[in-house]
């Protein structure tokens, strides 16, 4: 019976990182939790323990690995709703540097690297100057088009502080 519980308490575990792998949505780590606590509980019956000792390991077992599912799950869900933080998704609204400028193309140091730019539509004259600080509008294949920066832009009313987060 014990090496049964083992091999069950195993397939638990395999089903836990296949959970992590996969997107099972809760499906797998659910089936995890139960046969790891299934498992478990056949384990401890093995080893001679009454059942009033088995089942109530196996119960907080699941009771613990339902709470740790919820938790994981709570926050890959408020994950989805985090801006991106790095990709050209990221790219606009970000602030860039002039580097050189010759017609409507030109170069941007943007995001720390050095992108090629056009300017975008309703771009006033005159053309970018080389150190003039630009606002990246939208993305058109590896070319970024760009604008000038608004007036809230440039000087914000609101300033962070030291102790903003």
């Amino acid at each position: 019976m014990a090496a049964i519980g083992v091999l069950v308490a195993l397939c638990g575990l395999g089903l836990l990182v296949l959970e992590a792998h996969v997107p099972g949505f809760g499906i797998f780590g659910s089936a995890g939790v139960l046969a790891l606590a299934g498992g478990v509980g056949l384990i401890v019956d093995a080893a001679g323990a009454p059942l009033a000792v088995a089942l109530p390991v196996a119960l907080i077992l699941v009771l613990v690995g339902a709470i740790l599912l919820l938790v994981v799950g709570q926050k890959v869900l408020l994950s989805h709703r985090l801006e991106p933080q790095s990709g050209p998704e990221r790219l606009p609204g970000v602030p860039g540097v002039v580097q050189t400028w010759a017609g409507d193309e030109g170069q941007v140091a943007a995001d720390g690297s050095l992108w090629r730019a056009r300017t975008s539509f309703g771009w006033q004259d005159p053309a970018p100057t080389a150190g003039e600080t630009i606002v990246i509008d939208r993305l058109d294949g590896l070319t970024l088009m760009v604008r000038r920066p608004h007036s809230w832009e440039k000087d914000p009313v609101w300033k962070p502080s030291e102790l903003s987060l």
